[in-house]
C-alpha cells in the first residue's frame, strides 16, 4: 500500500507538545513497520513543516536548526519525497480551481496530485474536508 503523509499529521508527529502528537505519531510508526507500505509525503510538506515547527506558540519554541533535525532524522532518512513538476504545479492550480477552492487550499492540491502522481491510496491529514473536496478517488483519514 502506498500512503502519503500530509504536513497537519507530520508536524504534530515530531512535535510533543501538541495534544494529536501520540496519534500522530503512532499512525506514521504504523505505517512505517508495515510491511509492504511505501510511505511517502511532498518536498513541498518539507517546507510547510519547517514553517509551521518554527512558527508554532509553543512553551518550548523550535528554532530553526531543530526544525531541520526534526526534518531530517524523522521524514528525509524514512519517508519517499516526492517531487512535482511545472505540469503538476499547474495541474494543482487547476484541481484547485475545479472544485472551488481558493487562497491555500491550492497547497493541499500540491499535495494530493504528488500522491496521485506516485499512487497512493490513502492521505493522512488532519483536514479531512480539504482533502475530500480534492481527492474524491482516495481514502482521506486522520490518525
Amino acid at each position: 500500500m502506498k500512503v502519503f503523509f500530509d504536513t497537519s499529521v507530520l508536524v504534530p508527529a515530531v512535535t510533543d507538545q501538541l495534544p494529536n502528537h501520540p496519534a500522530a505519531l503512532a499512525c506514521l510508526v504504523a505505517r512505517l513497520k508495515e510491511r509492504g507500505a511505501e510511505v511517502m509525503t511532498s518536498a513541498h510538506a518539507l517546507t510547510e513543516c519547517y514553517a509551521t515547527l518554527t512558527a508554532l506558540p509553543l512553551p518550548r519554541r523550535i528554532t530553526g536548526p531543530e526544525a531541520v533535525q526534526l526534518i531530517e532524522t524523522n521524514f528525509l532518512k524514512r519517508l519517499r519525497i516526492l517531487n512535482l513538476t511545472q505540469a503538476d504545479t499547474l495541474a494543482a492550480i487547476k484541481l484547485t480551481a475545479a472544485s472551488g477552492g481558493i487562497s491555500g487550499r491550492v497547497y493541499d492540491a500540491l499535495h494530493v496530485v504528488a500522491a496521485r502522481k506516485a499512487g497512493c491510496t490513502r492521505i493522512y491529514t488532519y483536514n479531512l474536508d480539504h482533502f475530500r473536496s480534492l481527492a474524491s478517488d482516495m481514502e482521506i483519514t486522520a490518525p
